[in-house]
């Protein structure tokens, strides 16, 4: 079986995502008889490729390392939109890693809706999409014909969404409690060891882990966005960041912090969602957590959920200080489940 993938977005994970597909090509054609195939590779502002063959993504990955740019790879060089690409290329799986848009989810929305009219099926890691537009792009999907995944949105390369699909069926997910950003995370258990906050956030710039602007983590928007794939997913809530009771941590101080921990107590920026009648309430709010919490020992760039379910009771996954290769992941194992599903 040959897959031809259209690769929207070339940053970071979309190279993690490159060399991880090169470095599986072999298993995947002994193990699963799968051949996959570039297509196209389109970026914003840092050239697009498309070839009616294969693009040599280890080439493709040397030059956007070197050079900083896609145009001067060869003849597959385009100045098409990505628009135009997704619409032209042959590709039957797209694979969706641009930036998140906190605002609207876009352009990344109409990039997959055009993908689902080519007849194409789509994975992404971008939280955009699913926080914003998940009741339409995944009533479409199912329209055309064609599979929607989007692991990687939340917690990197941790099951989450799959585990609830693949091993609770039946399950009714009542609420959902997590530690999502872990940048704030990160920053928190910095200022506990005695840094300020302007010191904490430089260390986290420093280990890369910060969003591409570091208010979408301080300000509470990444774990926004998060909360509301989680919940539009697993408890259609149909909602949008915009509509969470958001508050960052921009206002916790170093003495809000060691105040709690003279107390023995973690401060921790949690997000939740809970059925209220017949609406879901999100939230992204500092909480104080005890020694007696499930959160209080996820530190450094960790992150945990919390599934409140009616027939299991909680269920906690945790992910310690994951790195961009358990993104990458997601997206690679998002894209073996619909091969499987194929």
């Amino acid at each position: 079986m040959k897959i031809r993938l259209a690769l929207i977005g070339f940053g970071s994970v979309g190279r993690e995502f490159a060399r991880l597909l090169v470095s599986k090509r072999d298993w995947l054609s002994r193990e699963m008889g799968v051949d996959f195939e570039v297509a196209a590779i389109a970026t914003r502002t840092r050239g697009s490729l498309v070839s009616k063959g294969a693009i040599d993504l280890e080439q493709a990955i040397r030059m956007r390392q070197d050079t900083g740019t896609l145009t001067r790879y060869g003849p597959e060089s385009t100045d098409l939109s990505t628009l135009e690409i997704i619409e032209s290329s042959d590709a039957n799986l797209m694979v969706e890693l641009t930036t998140l848009n906190i605002e609207s989810g876009q352009p990344a929305i109409d990039q997959i809706k055009a993908a689902f009219r080519a007849g194409m099926s789509v994975v992404t890691a971008n939280k955009g999409p699913v926080a914003f537009a998940y009741s339409t792009l995944s009533s479409m999907a199912r329209l055309k014909g064609v599979f929607f995944r989007f692991e990687g949105t939340v917690m990197d390369g941790t099951p989450v969404f799959s585990f609830v699909e693949k091993t609770l069926p039946g399950c009714e997910i009542i609420g959902i409690r997590g530690l999502l950003n872990s940048t704030s995370n990160f920053i928190l258990g910095e200022m506990a060891r005695g840094k300020s906050m302007r010191e904490a956030l430089k260390g986290a710039k420093r280990l890369g882990i910060t969003e591409e602007d570091p208010t979408m983590d301080v300000d509470g928007w990444d774990a926004a966005a998060k909360i509301t794939a989680l919940a539009n997913v697993l408890m259609d809530a149909r909602s949008n960041p915009n509509k969470v009771d958001r508050v960052g941590i921009g206002d916790v101080t170093s003495e809000t912090v060691a105040e709690a921990l003279n107390k023995n107590k973690r401060i921790k920026l949690i997000a939740s969602a809970e059925r209220i009648e017949a609406e879901v309430k999100t939230k992204v709010h500092p909480g104080i957590v005890g020694p007696d919490h499930i959160f209080w020992s996820v530190d450094g760039t960790s992150s945990a959920v919390s599934l409140e379910t009616d027939l299991m009771g909680e269920i906690t996954i945790i992910e310690r200080n994951p790195t961009l290769a358990q993104t990458a992941y997601a997206v690679f194992s998002d894209m073996l489940l619909i091969v499987y599903s194929i």
